[in-house]
């Protein structure tokens, strides 16, 4: 599967804006993302373990609610880790 970062989550993930990883759900790809880039696990998830809920996962365009994180998911799919980014 792809993964792409949206841009405030790039300097996390070694500025690789795409990555393909084999996972069997979304919670899977997350965790192996958080293994992977230790420094991107703090920032994903809460001090309880979940998806903060700043970030916002879409699977192939869909946004996806927290619990549909057990989805699974195939070869071909695409997730989208975007975050909310709020200014003045």
């Amino acid at each position: 599967m792809h993964i792409t970062f949206s841009g405030t989550l790039l300097r996390f993930v070694n500025f690789q804006k795409t990555l393909q990883l084999d996972a069997a759900t979304v919670r899977d790809a997350l965790s192996t993302i958080a293994g992977r880039f230790p420094q991107v696990g703090p920032v994903i998830y809460d001090a309880q373990g979940q998806v903060r809920q700043v970030h916002q996962l879409f699977l192939n365009g869909r946004q996806l609610a927290a619990a549909e994180l057990d989805q699974p998911l195939v070869h071909s799919d695409r997730l989208d880790l975007l975050t909310a980014i709020a200014g003045g």
